[in-house]
């Protein structure tokens, strides 16, 4: 028997607001957030999802909201380090949650943790899976979504790397290859990638060393 034509497909969603889970939607609107990274899930309930979240950016504004998230039903929060936490909960299933499962349900495909919310607003996701139905995944996301896809080829283990990467962080880590930032020795400094992409300083140097964390975060764990 011939084996199947499996490959990874690494996708962005781009959720219109009013799609967007609302603790996603705060993430995205709250000062000091990067990203929530959601590990592990169980949607065996049929109205209750109970999800595990490792999510980067201050713990007290998170409790005070999901505290107040009416859909809500349960949760609890663990600090790891001055910048990030995880997020145990439990919530009210969404009509809009269900819509984008189904896209996946009944095909040969597994998505592979972490799904990564993203301050910008987006969601980056790996799928493994036969070729045919990751296209048949990506035909099936609700048309409100749209769906950008990175990259497909062979599955070569749990590294994110550049999945992890905002749009912006990755527009920004990619000028500053080509400029010669990461050369050795060094060809352009933080200063000469900030008049290139007419910003400050500043706003580079801290899209680099966000860029540079979930690089590594994603190469070591």
């Amino acid at each position: 028997m011939a084996s199947p034509d499996v490959k990874s497909l690494a996708a962005t969603l781009h959720e219109p607001p009013d799609w967007r889970n609302p603790m996603h939607t705060f993430i995205a609107e709250t000062a000091g957030f990067e990203r929530t990274e959601l590990l592990i899930w169980n949607f065996s309930r049929e109205a209750t999802d109970v999800l595990l979240f490792r999510v980067i950016g201050p713990i007290d504004p998170y409790r005070q909201a999901i505290e107040q998230a009416q859909f809500v039903t349960d949760h609890d929060l663990t600090t790891i380090d001055n910048d990030s936490f995880y997020a145990y909960v439990e919530h009210e299933t969404r009509d809009l949650d269900r819509q984008l499962r189904d896209s996946f349900e009944g095909k040969y495909v597994v998505l592979v943790p972490p799904v990564i919310y993203h301050a910008d607003g987006t969601t980056r996701l790996r799928i493994v899976g036969r070729s045919t139905a990751l296209e048949s995944v990506i035909a099936a996301v609700p048309e409100a979504i749209d769906v950008t896809v990175e990259s497909i080829g062979e599955y070569r283990g749990p590294s994110r790397g550049a999945l992890d990467l905002t749009d912006r962080q990755r527009e920004v880590a990619q000028i500053a290859v080509e400029m010669g930032y990461y050369d050795v020795p060094r060809n352009a400094s933080v200063g000469d990638v900030a008049a290139r992409l007419e910003c400050a300083a500043s706003t580079v140097s801290d899209h680099l060393r966000k860029a540079e964390r979930a690089v590594m975060s994603g190469l070591f764990g």
